[in-house]
Formats: structure tokens, sequence, C-alpha cells
């Protein structure tokens, strides 16, 4: 008669209950009359004398002062977290937690919402977070697989509750709000063509691409525009500060690079004198006293200069560390740590190892907008151009269908190139391959570009090279310069009997790199381990395969797990950390698929402010600076 008892306490307490059935969790009767009258003491006596076992249902809302927070797993428990959604008081469920904070009795109804089926901005869109208000009910202890977790000093009392604030969107307006949408008239407005706003170069470029794809020259003869293109480029150097040998240098490199022929050379020098006579005629202060061109940038100084607005002059001093630190602290992450914008990562691994398994997981999650592919935590929903020159069909089939399993649709935010999608090659050790990749971009418009892997993209590549090494890492630094994060797929040599083996062509590789990450895969058994060229799980201090199996549900068994450890880190931060861990995981039943991993200390720091500790303590238990924790927690 426990749960008799524990619902009869639970109805002094002001909460309508109900019973549900044990193997459903439906309600064993209509409910709809009890979310506006509380049931009678006689009512819940019969009840559970007839059905004992049943559990007891908790309908949330305004009747009995309470709404749920439904955490069904750990990455949605820390998007409560950092949702600001955030109670002490809680119950532990068989795959959660229950967060229970105060209706605010304010005559607003607040509907059931489910974060898996999310359609609009008022509920954050995070698989397995789910709310439980008006017109909804919560299984509570002593239900079976439930069990209370209250802070120490208090009761069972809603009085205690936080009460609930409605969860919104955080939306940084850079508009006055005075200024309303309403008021602008954009009936006489024409929009501009975007290639207006290229440069001579940049639209040339785009024309010999779309034009003359198999020579990538325009050819002599009446009509080619070579004339009036050649004479706008001149005008925009011109313009841009070039003038004397200078501007005849670049002008012959642009007649060099789109024209099967030059300009003569009396042609060309007669258009370059004619440019210059009219910059001085029209111009002649950018000229001084002995007829000399000043460059644009000292004409802008001088300027400045008279208007009391000079150039200002500065080093970095020790002054500016705190600033500074601040600065690279707050900057912005894909994949906290490991991925920013507009930067550049090496991934590599023995092969076999899981290092393509590792990052096409990674970029389904970061495409998807979960909030964490495993211990890593993903700012935004981003768009991502896979380059993948080894995969075959069915196998990149094979990796979709489990990989939606895992993170969601990606809808048009993943897409992968392969060779065979459209029978084209992409050799990037050529021009032609060069140019395929920048239609794929320009066509794309990624945030994220993975080349996977540098052996394939780059044939006949001489790793121990580093003139061959320069090619890629001018590619690299060129998408990253441009905005684009770049990830690079690369092999390892075979481990030694010493350890694990190092990036191939270590030596003069990429020299760019913001960040490198080793993919090796962990296995239990020593010899299998040894033959793989893998890490033997029993070499660890705390073995990795238990752990992590104790993190998956019911009927769900590892089948790979993977070490992923940083190399080469440009600029370390708080939120690395050296070594975690990965696992690849299916349902013996229905074969349905699941990603666990280790937790990052930054997730930790999440469990023990859950857990009710201060900052202060957390800061001692994790070795971080007080300052940090405060950050993660938002405090």
């Amino acid at each position: 008669m426990k749960n008799l008892e524990a619902a009869l306490e639970l109805l002094d307490m002001g909460w309508s209950i109900i019973p549900c059935r044990p193997d459903t969790k439906r309600p064993r009767i209509k409910w709809k009359e009890f979310q506006e009258t509380l049931p009678t003491e006689d009512q819940v006596t019969d009840w559970w004398t007839k059905f004992p076992d049943d559990p007891i249902a908790l309908i949330t809302g305004s009747l009995s002062g309470v709404v749920v927070v439904d955490c069904d797993n750990e990455e949605a428990l820390h998007a409560a977290f950092d949702c600001g959604m955030k109670s002490p008081f809680r119950a532990k469920t068989k795959r959660g937690h229950h967060l229970y904070f105060r209706h605010p009795q304010d005559g607003l109804r607040r509907g059931p919402r489910a974060g898996l089926m999310t359609r609009g901005s008022d509920w954050p869109k995070i698989d397995g977070l789910d709310f439980r208000g008006d017109g909804s009910y919560a299984l509570v202890p002593p239900s079976k697989n439930y069990s209370w977790e209250i802070p120490k000093g208090f009761s069972l009392d809603p009085e205690d509750f936080p009460v609930w604030k409605d969860w919104k969107p955080q939306i940084k307006s850079e508009f006055d709000d005075s200024f309303s949408f309403n008021d602008l008239d954009l009936s006489d407005v024409v929009a501009m063509n975007p290639i207006e706003l290229m440069s001579e170069w940049d639209r040339t470029a785009r024309y010999v691409r779309e034009t003359y794809p198999n020579t990538m020259k325009i050819p002599s003869g009446v009509g080619n525009s070579r004339n009036e293109r050649v004479m706008k480029y001149i005008s925009e150097q011109i313009i841009d500060g070039n003038f004397g040998a200078e501007l005849r240098v670049r002008g012959y490199a642009f007649m060099t690079e789109f024209f099967e022929e030059h300009l003569s050379v009396a042609e060309f020098e007669a258009t370059v004198r004619s440019m210059e006579e009219s910059e001085r005629r029209n111009h002649p202060d950018r000229f001084d006293e002995k007829g000399e061109y000043i460059h644009r940038h000292k004409i802008e100084e001088a300027k400045a200069e008279e208007n009391g607005e000079g150039r200002s002059r500065r080093l970095i001093t020790m002054g500016d560390a705190k600033e500074l630190a601040e600065k690279s602290e707050a900057r912005e992450f894909l994949i906290e740590p490991w991925l920013s914008p507009a930067s550049i990562t090496q991934v590599y691994g023995y092969s076999g190892h899981g290092k393509s398994l590792f990052v096409q997981n990674a970029m389904a999650s970061l495409a998807s907008g979960r909030k964490y592919f495993g211990c890593f935590e993903i700012n935004k929903p981003s768009k991502i151009l896979y380059l993948d020159f080894e995969m075959g069909m069915s196998t990149i089939a094979r990796r979709l269908l489990e990989m939606k399993q895992v993170h969601g649709d990606t809808k048009d935010r993943l897409q992968i190139w392969t060779p065979f999608v459209d029978n084209h090659e992409m050799n990037l050790r050529t021009k032609e391959g060069l140019t395929e990749l920048q239609g794929w971009v320009d066509f794309i418009k990624p945030d994220v570009i993975v080349v996977d892997t540098i052996r394939t993209a780059y044939p006949g590549l001489m790793e121990n090279s580093s003139d061959e090494w320069a090619k890629v890492n001018q590619l690299a630094v060129r998408l990253r310069n441009s905005g684009y994060a770049v990830i690079l797929v690369h092999h390892s040599n075979k481990p030694s009997e010493s350890g694990v083996g190092r990036e191939a062509g270590s030596t003069n590789q990429l020299t760019v790199l913001e960040t490198q990450i080793r993919v090796t895969q962990v296995y239990q058994d020593e010899e299998t381990a040894k033959q793989n060229a893998a890490i033997y799980d029993g070499s660890y201090d705390r073995p990795v395969w238990p752990m992590l199996s104790a993190r998956l549900m019911k009927d769900f068994q590892l089948y790979m797990v993977m070490e992923i450890r940083y190399g080469k880190v440009r600029e370390w931060t708080d939120a690395h950390d050296r070594v975690q861990w990965i696992g690849l995981a299916a349902n013996n039943q229905t074969d349905d698929r699941c990603i666990v991993s280790s937790r990052s200390t930054k997730q930790i720091s999440k469990d023990l402010a859950l857990d009710g500790k201060d900052v202060e303590e957390i800061s001692r238990v994790l070795s971080k600076p007080l300052r940090v924790i405060k950050d993660w927690l938002e405090v």
C-alpha cells in the first residue's frame, strides 16, 4: 500500500493525482475532469486499493500549481540548464530527470511542449527536452524507477519551488527600439546585381569559368571584350593606389591570367598612359611637388592628421593581456572547443581507426543543430560541404542512414560531394580541380569545408616534400581567409613498437593548423589491439569500454570506441580536455544507433551545479579558475 499512502500525502499537498497503467504509463481513468477539480480522498483510496501497484501521475498546471520540465537524457538536462530552467527540486526518472517549478498562476495557459516536435520559437528544439504544463501529467515518486532529489534542509513543499519563467529565445537586435519596418518604403529600391560588387578580376574569373571552362582563357577575336576589361582593371588598380611600374606589372598579370593573347605592347602602353594622364588631370592632389604619385593610404593619413584624426600607432603591452584574454575566451565556436569559423583543423589517424567516421558524425551533429556531439558542445546549425574522395555509394548510403538515426535529419545543411555525384573528378593539384572546387563552394556557400582525405584529394602527393605541402597550405589558408572553417582528414603512418604513429609527412606537412586531432580505435582484446595498431583498453588506468557501457540505455551495446586526443593546438583554452572517448552503440533488438561519450570538464561542471554544488566548490574540484566556472555556468 506504499503508493496509496504516497498518493494521499500528495493529495493533501493540493496536487491533483491519478493512477496510470504500469505497462503503458497511460491514465487508467478518464482524467479530464481532474484538470479542473481535485479528486476526493475516497476516489484516491478506491483507485489504489484496486490497483496498488499503479504509478502515481501528477496532473500539472494551474490546479496543482506545478509545472515540470522533463529531461529525458543528459543532453536535455544540460540544455535545460543552459536555457535557465534551473530547479533544485528534482525527481530521478528511468532515463533522466524531472525538474519541478511553481506555476505562475497569472491566468495564462501553458500547454505541453515536446522538444523533438517543436515547430515554433516558444520552446527549444532539443530531443528529449519536454514541458509538462496545463493539460499534461508526469509520473512522480514512489512510482517504479522514480525517486525524489530534494536539497538538504528542505521538504517536498511546492512553496519552495522556483516560480516558472517562460522560456524565450535570446535574440539580440542591433536596431533602435523605436524603429519599425512598417515605416520603411522599398517601392523605389532596385536590387543590385551581386556581380556589380565584384572586382574586375573576380568578374572576369567568373566569366571565364562559365564561358570557357575547357581552356580557361578568353580567345582572341572580335567581341572578346579584352580592351574594356583591361581598362576597367587598370582603373580599379589606379583607384587602389597603384601607378607607374607597379600598375603595368598588374596589368600584364591580368592579361596573362585570362586572355589567350595580350594587347600589343604599344596598345597596352597607350591605354595605361592615357589613364594615368586622366588621373593627373582629375586628381592633381594625388601627386607631390616632383610629380610623383602619392599612394592612397598616405593621402588618407594626411587628411586624418589635418582633421586631428591621425593614425594611431600602437603595439601590444602587458597591460593589454587581460583584454586580449577576454576577447579570445569570448570567441565563437561551431563545435566547442575545436572548430571555429574561419579556421583550419586536421583530423588524422591510422587506416580503419575511424577518423572519417568521427568527422562525419561531428558534421551531421553540427548540421542537425543538436546541442551536443558527445562531449563537444555545438553553438548553432551550420552548412557543410563534405568532399569525400574515397567512400563508395553503398558506404555513403549506410552512413547517412545511421547518422540520421543518431543525429536527426540534416536536410540540406550537410551536402556530400563524391566523384560519382556528376562524374567529375576533382584533383586539387590542378587548376581544373581548384576551379571545380570553387564552383561547388560558390554553389553551396558552406560554413565548413571538409576534405577527406588529403592523400586522395591530391593524388601523387609527395608527403615528405615541403614544396608539395605548400600547395595544400595555400589552399587551406585561402579558404580560411575567405571565412570558411576547413577540416582536412589525413592518415598517419603505422605505429612503431614505441607508440601510436605520427601523421604522414609530419616534418613538412601543414604549418597553418589551428587544431590537430588524432583518432585512435580502442579494443578490449589486447591481441586485436596490437594487430590493428590500436589502443588496448586494459592499458588505461580506468578502462573506457565499461565506463561508456554504463552510460548506455537498456538493450544498447557498444561496437566501437575511439580515443579523441589533441595534437597541435595553437590556442589552448580551459574547455580543451587533452583526451576524450566517443563510443558507437546499437540496440540489440531494433538495430537503432546512438553515440555515447566521456564527459568534458565543462559538462562535469554543469553536473556538479545540478547536484547543488556552488561555483567555489566546483572550481576547487575541477582545478579551474573561478572566472572560468562562472562563465561556463553563466553565473
